[in-house]
């Protein structure tokens, strides 16, 4: 089998948004050549009838998080428990398997988790049906806790892997294992069940009643905590620096290994009907620290450990703190009996009450929708669509498609906002400047400026990485940040800071809107370079917003072509390679893990490089190159990178498929000065020592090369003329010891000592 691979260069970019969980393919564990494992935990049972039974008297009065599942504390960490392998090249993976029979679901809490870089953490079921993305370091915090997702069925694995330069360097340690019970209705799908785990009066987010709604909607997550749900939401201060404040019920808890999961919406809403929606996908954050809290109304103030990144198009909520009872209808947005997000509308004005000792708001009934147990700490916003409190409790559920008439109660965000101290109030949070501002209208940070003619770069999406041939095209996002709809804006552009070209763009992008423009097409010379973009007179006027005006790209033209050329062995998913460029030690291009494949596959790879010298590293993760045959494969593998103009082999692997856990080789191509560059300083001699017989192994499309060898006294023993590919030079008549072997082509020279014995 042949893939053609398409390539695209790495280029490091520095972003301030950190994501929750990374992507890094399958758990090493799944190689086959990682023996199974012989320990595993099993869990002790709980009485399920029973905690069902407290469920139905906590989900009828709305008491607490909903509970999806029973939480077992537990002792087991990476000094007393699971099992280690190292693997050989040094590093090493921790595995632990637990078992909480009749599981729907498991989650587990770290109240010990610090990894070091490189290192990370992956969550699966025993047969290995699917993988929950990786933590990394990036999740590390200053309580060094982690909650972690759902992951489905009754028997996981949890896996540590560590680099061999870090060895001893993490802490981990498992305090908590969930045992669910209640379906969340994130796996309905994959289970088979109802999705809809709430009543059928219930209105998806999506319906008709959320259009208007949709910044609110961006603004609010589900919060696993252990072993139960609430609702919460993102909230701005009046800084509008997007510090990731979060607003939740205190009767949620305080744990500040929660999981919060943005965007969960269904792309099929239900609308109070008794059909299911469809499932989505969600956007995670893991972990926070507790700012404020108060019983008093019912509130506490979290800040997320990491950003939101832009790519999950959040918004932070605004708010009154006026307490003012001139409220005329009000809206809840929240996650009821941990199903996907919905929302509610009650028509008459909410009141002022107390309940359960708390200051609330107070909603007789719902007009439409209701909330459920798992809508706790929901937002509640006005006719102004800014938050006055969160859900407490209340009765009120669903009969069928319509509600049952009874009430809900709201903690006042108005008596939140002023305490004794910063840690029982929202002011000093959410006014950090003290000025005095009763309202906030929130903050978007991908939003519009508010200003009338704003118009700005968002994405160079084209030229970047490593583009063939001597042309470039470049493509922009263009985007109407202000609130006019944008008629003309002149785009300036240069190449590495030269002088500025013009692009006049006309057309009619509304506020918000984004398009993308194609410029002229530029001719350059190959190698490294920058392009610079910016917009000027939008609507033939001074920009309003400056800021958001520039964009620029950095990238590489390449005028030689080169084809590299992957025989793998059964184990693909242990390669990856890349290519730096000698003098800077910049990635240029890159490729790999890939599949495992049974008796092997073949990978090509085409990308372009300018004139110049390069280093060409391949790296196997299991320490053992691509010698398959050792574990039973049918092939061991193998590699070339030929420069397309030339034909001539510029890398490619010695005789030996065992390179470790890398090997790198140093390659010229195009009018590079010869002085800088040995064609032969890849030639490889294997075994070495010898017993007699020496592979003589020279890279590249080289012709009369003159071989020779000599003992220590500096006799010619043997002498030759070889072309590149492997030679056999048989030393069995030679006596045992020291040889220096010489090969000369041109005014290249290379000397090697081997030994026969």
């Amino acid at each position: 089998m042949k893939k053609i691979l398409s390539i695209i260069a790495i280029i490091a970019i520095c972003s301030p948004f950190i994501a929750q969980t990374v992507d890094l393919g399958n758990p090493i564990s799944w190689n086959s050549k990682i023996p199974k494992m012989s320990e595993k935990v099993i869990l002790p049972g709980f009485d399920l009838a029973l905690t069902q039974f407290e469920d139905s008297i906590n989900d009828a009065n709305k008491i607490g998080p909903w509970k999806f599942g029973h939480e077992y504390e537990v002792d087991l960490g990476l000094e007393n428990s699971g099992e280690w392998y190292r693997l050989p090249n040094g590093d090493r993976i921790w595995r632990l398997e637990l078992i909480a029979p009749g599981a729907i679901t498991m989650n587990f809490i770290f109240d010990k988790y610090v990894l070091p870089e490189g290192a990370h953490l992956m969550l699966f079921p025993k047969d290995k049906s699917y993988h929950h993305n990786a933590y990394t370091s990036i999740n590390n915090n200053e309580a060094q806790v982690l909650g972690t997702a759902l992951i489905k069925g009754d028997d996981v694995v949890i896996e540590y892997y560590e680099p061999a330069e870090v060895v001893g360097q993490g802490q981990l340690h498992l305090l908590t294992t969930v045992h669910g019970y209640r379906s969340v209705s994130f796996f309905a799908d994959e289970m088979g069940k109802a999705l809809n785990s709430s009543g059928a009066c219930n209105i998806d987010v999506l319906c008709p009643l959320g259009v208007g709604w949709e910044s609110e909607v961006s603004s609010v997550a589900m919060i696993v905590s252990g072993g139960g749900l609430c609702t919460g939401a993102l909230v701005n201060n009046t800084a509008n620096d997007g510090t990731p404040y979060f607003l939740t019920a205190n009767h949620c808890g305080h744990n500040a290994s929660w999981s919060f999961q943005f965007n969960w919406v269904s792309p099929s809403p239900s609308c109070a009907t008794t059909a299911n929606s469809t499932n989505g996908s969600y956007d995670e954050i893991n972990g926070s620290q507790l700012r404020a809290s108060n019983s008093g109304s019912d509130f506490a103030l979290f800040e997320l450990n990491s950003t939101p990144p832009a790519s999950y198009g959040l918004v932070y909520a605004g708010w009154d703190n006026s307490d003012a009872t001139t409220v005329t209808e009000a809206t809840g947005i929240h996650h009821p009996s941990g199903d996907i997000m919905k929302i509610c509308r009650e028509d008459d004005a909410p009141f002022h009450n107390t309940a359960a000792g708390a200051q609330v708001w107070y909603i007789n009934q719902w007009e439409e929708g209701v909330t459920e147990p798992g809508s706790s700490g929901s937002p509640l916003f006005d006719q102004n669509h800014r938050i006055i409190g969160q859900l407490y409790g209340g009765a009120a559920a669903c009969s069928g498609t319509s509600n049952n008439g009874q009430y809900d109660y709201y903690g006042r965000f108005g008596v939140s906002w002023d305490g004794s101290s910063s840690s029982n109030r929202l002011r000093d949070w959410l006014d950090p400047s003290g000025s005095g501002a009763s309202t906030d209208d929130g903050y978007d940070p991908n939003g519009t400026t508010g200003t009338a003619d704003d118009a700005g770069i968002t994405t160079v999406g084209s030229p970047n990485g490593i583009e063939c041939g001597t042309t470039i095209s470049p493509e922009i996002t263009l985007r109407n940040y202000g609130i006019n709809t944008l008629s003309s804006v002149d785009i300036l552009y240069n190449i590495d800071g030269g002088a500025n070209s013009t692009y006049n763009w006309s057309g009619s992008l509304a506020p918000g809107a984004m398009t993308t423009v194609t410029l002229p097409t530029i001719t350059l010379s190959s190698g490294s370079h920058t392009l610079n973009v910016a917009t000027n007179n939008p609507n033939a006027t001074a920009d309003s917003d400056p800021s958001n005006d520039n964009g620029s790209s950095t990238f590489i033209l390449g005028n030689i072509p080169l084809e590299l050329t992957l025989e793998l062995d059964c184990w693909g998913s242990e390669v990856s390679w890349y290519v730096t460029e000698q003098t800077t030690g910049d990635t240029y291009v890159s490729g790999g893990p890939y599949s495992d494949v049974t008796g092997g596959d073949t990978e090509m790879a085409n990308f372009c490089l300018p004139d110049g010298c390069y280093t060409f590293h391949i790296d196997d993760s299991y320490g053992d190159g691509l010698n398959g045959t050792a574990f039973g494969c049918a092939v061991d593998g193998n590699y070339s990178l030929e420069d397309q103009n030339t034909t001539n082999i510029v890398v490619a692997m010695g005789p030996d498929p065992d390179y470790g856990d890398g090997t790198t080789h140093d390659f010229c191509v195009g009018t590079f000065d010869v002085a800088v560059y040995n064609p032969l300083s890849d030639v490889g001699m294997y075994p070495n020592p010898t017993n007699g017989v020496m592979h003589v192994f020279i890279p590249g499309n080289l012709k009369g090369i003159e071989l020779t060898i000599r003992d220590v006294a500096g006799r010619i023993v043997q002498k030759q003329y070889v072309n590149s590919g492997v030679k056999l030079i048989d030393l069995n008549d030679k006596a045992s010891g020291i040889y220096v072997v010489q090969l000369n082509q041109g005014e290249h020279t290379i000397t090697k000592k081997i030994q026969k014995f």
